[in-house]
């Protein structure tokens, strides 16, 4: 097994067991469904968002969230801010979890099956200058993580934790450190089967 799949089947078992329906009572889940319809009034929703915490909402923007998005609660809430004239698309049965703050001021778009953990940052504005951001899809955010203007993360990547993202991480890759740096998934699986 490629150590990226392995990574990937890990990272996907406790991505299902944080959105599986099937584990919280049934008043939890039509809490949350309740409380991510309140936050996200008047913003484009799919079917079956669920908002676990708080959630801190400014939507003076275009914000769009596919179904099954799902928003975990925590010691800090999780903020999505997007400002006039600015578009944040997030793709189904994408999750966050707590602390986790998201700031469009152009665009920010967010692939399908993607996993934010705690205290990630992603902004597409700074002093310097404003710039899209893009997420591709089953993309693993670890926590602490800064997503830069003009980052575009390809699909089935993996940010370390605490890494700063500023400009393209290829598809299937690993981006560590500040600024970060992308390995290939595959170099990493060479480099931990080789043999001492």
């Amino acid at each position: 097994m490629r150590f990226g799949h392995r990574i990937h089947r890990e990272a996907r078992f406790v991505y299902d067991r944080m959105r599986s329906d099937r584990g919280a009572p049934l008043a939890t889940q039509a809490l949350a469904r309740l409380r991510a319809l309140a936050a996200f009034r008047g913003c484009v929703v799919g079917e079956r968002i669920y908002a676990y915490g708080p959630v801190r909402v400014v939507a003076e923007g275009s914000i769009i969230l596919g179904s099954r998005v799902f928003f975990l609660g925590g010691m800090i809430p999780t903020e999505v801010k997007c400002f006039a004239g600015a578009t944040l698309t997030i793709g189904d049965e994408s999750g966050f979890n707590y602390g986790a703050s998201i700031e469009a001021h152009k665009r920010v778009s967010i692939g399908h099956h993607c996993m934010i953990a705690s205290m990630v940052t992603i902004c597409d504005s700074t002093a310097d200058g404003t710039a899209p951001i893009v997420i591709g899809d089953n993309v693993w955010i670890a926590h602490g993580a800064t997503i830069q203007p003009g980052a575009v993360i390809g699909n089935g990547s993996v940010v370390s934790a605490g890494s700063v993202v500023a400009g393209e991480i290829p598809p299937q890759s690993l981006a560590l450190g500040n600024p970060a740096r992308a390995m290939k998934l595959d170099v990493m699986r060479a480099r931990v089967s080789r043999p001492p």
